[in-house]
């Protein structure tokens, strides 16, 4: 059936650049089934073997990869690559059974976790392992039933893989939608309950936080729910109320004709038109309508009467708290797991590299704060930014000295400019490039301190601007003229005045004559 996954809606005018999922796609709607991770090849190195193995001769033992492979049985059907990410390797002999093989994957899973997820924020523990598949087809379900044969037995010939699977619907579990998309498990939970008990959902916050790559994730997860076969189909703004208007129509007519289970509406600029648009368009039964999630980058300010916040649930994201806050690292583990097993075994190597990749997200905080301080809320930086970041040394050097000259900075001095229009010199300026200068985390960083450019102040304003009196002041004839107006603002002065506490009692005896 039709499954239109996301109308772009009416365009932003910020300069934000592009969020997660569109960073990814070559195009500007990118697919559903797009995945931030891309299929990593992340492995852990010195990793144990079970201590229940026996001592035996190296050509008796094999080394196999250990896989997680996400995705269902639809996307089989359907033809699509599964998505694959290696935890790294385990040893088996002809001395290991079933038991010990579980223990070993379990370790290897968890080691995983405790490199890419530190913190424990995912949620996720060796209970998330469902069941593994080994090369001639034989399944084991964790601590289920053993097959007859030992698990060397059933490996086959060329290079060994073990493809573990995670918890998922089947098993009434996101645990794999988690690992997947490296949301926590609460908040995937929480985003998950409001859709199926509101249908609507609208997701808030600046450019490059995850929006459209939530709003992704979440439609296709409700697709496995329903296992319904679709393909994927774009609308253009345009024509967005007219398809809407067929659509409630089509359901309206019970006709029976292809009728989509989700609907995306990307880059949402006006909450306004747009509740009106679909209140408008869809009249048909509630519970009959599609699943409708929205991503706006506007801040929503809900009131009572807000047609927005009567439709819609909201779910604002903030680069300060999860997920925002935490992927970003997250991610770059993810990266470094891989790269390490694949390309930088020398320990010395790894832990630099470590080291500049904890660098960055400082780095997003401290630019974050600037921002905070010196623009305006259409100008904040996401993890977008930073997500091309190569793990290797050598790469990164050369890698952020362009994006801080040719990226970062023109994007700050035009916040800064937009925070002088709007709010005038907020706080005092400090230059972000200090900082970076006396911070960076690559071997022998002074030689490439001068390469940063410098961000200068922005101007304030031309001197005769300063000079204008305020529009909203009426010209000293206009008061005079005008008894009315000049009581309006003696009561305004008035009541400006008394605010502050210990002038309660104070009142202009002019204005008292006035009264």
């Amino acid at each position: 059936s039709q499954f239109p996954l996301s109308s772009p809606g009416p365009t932003s005018s910020t300069s934000q650049p592009s969020g997660l999922a569109s960073l990814l796609g070559p195009s500007g709607n990118p697919p559903m089934s797009l995945s931030l991770t891309k299929s990593f090849s992340l492995s852990l190195n010195d990793l144990s073997s079970c201590d229940l193995l026996s001592t035996s001769s190296q050509h008796d033992e094999v080394c196999a990869k250990v896989l997680v492979r996400t995705g269902d049985q639809m996307e089989i059907l359907l033809g699509k690559q599964l998505q694959e990410f290696c935890l790294g390797s385990v040893t088996i002999s002809q001395r290991t059974d079933w038991t010990c093989l579980d223990s070993l994957i379990a370790k290897t899973f968890q080691d995983y976790l405790s490199q890419v997820d530190p913190t424990g924020s995912l949620g996720l523990t060796c209970d998330s392992l469902h069941m593994y598949q080994l090369n001639q087809g034989v399944q084991r379900t964790v601590g289920g039933d053993r097959p007859q044969d030992l698990p060397h037995q059933c490996l086959g010939s060329g290079p060994v893989q073990i493809f573990a699977t995670l918890k998922g619907l089947r098993e009434k579990s996101v645990d794999s939608l988690v690992f997947e998309t490296l949301i926590p498990k609460p908040m995937m939970l929480h985003y998950i309950s409001l859709l199926m008990k509101h249908r609507r959902l609208v997701l808030s916050g600046p450019s490059g936080t995850g929006k459209t790559y939530l709003a992704q994730h979440l439609a296709h997860y409700l697709l496995q729910r329903s296992q319904i076969d679709t393909s994927d189909s774009d609308h253009e703004s345009c024509d967005l109320q007219l398809y809407l208007s067929n659509l409630a129509n089509q359901i309206d007519r019970e006709s029976g004709g292809e009728v989509p289970l989700v609907v995306i509406i990307d880059d949402i600029s006006d909450s306004a038109a747009i509740t009106e648009l679909v209140n408008g368009a869809l009249t048909c039964k509630y519970h009959k309508c599609p699943y409708i999630i929205g991503t706006t980058n506007q801040p929503v300010r809900m009131t009572s009467n807000h047609g927005l916040h009567l439709s819609f649930r909201m779910v604002t994201f903030s680069n300060n708290v999860e997920p925002a806050n935490g992927f970003l690292l997250r991610y770059l583990h993810r990266k470094a797991v891989e790269t390490h097993q694949e390309e930088e075994r020398d320990p010395t190597h790894r832990q630099t590299l470590l080291r500049i990749l904890d660098w960055i997200p400082q780095l997003w905080y401290h630019l974050h704060a600037f921002l905070e301080k010196h623009s305006t809320s259409d100008f904040l930086i996401g993890p977008c930014f930073f997500l091309s970041c190569p793990v290797s040394v050598a790469e990164f050097r050369q890698w952020f000295i362009d994006l801080w000259n040719h990226s970062i900075i023109p994007y700050l001095q035009e916040g800064a400019k937009d925070g002088i229009k709007v709010h005038g010199q907020k706080a005092v300026w400090e230059d972000p490039v200090e900082w970076v200068r006396g911070t960076l985390p690559w071997p022998n960083a002074q030689q490439d301190q001068a390469r940063l450019f410098h961000l200068p102040p922005p101007s304030i304003g031309l001197p005769n601007e300063e000079k204008k009196p305020p529009k909203d002041t009426p010209p000293p004839s206009t008061l005079e003229s005008d008894p009315l107006m000049a009581m309006l603002l003696k009561l305004q002065e008035s009541a400006n005045y008394i605010e502050s506490p210990e002038r309660e009692g104070c009142l202009d005896p002019s204005l008292q004559t006035t009264l």
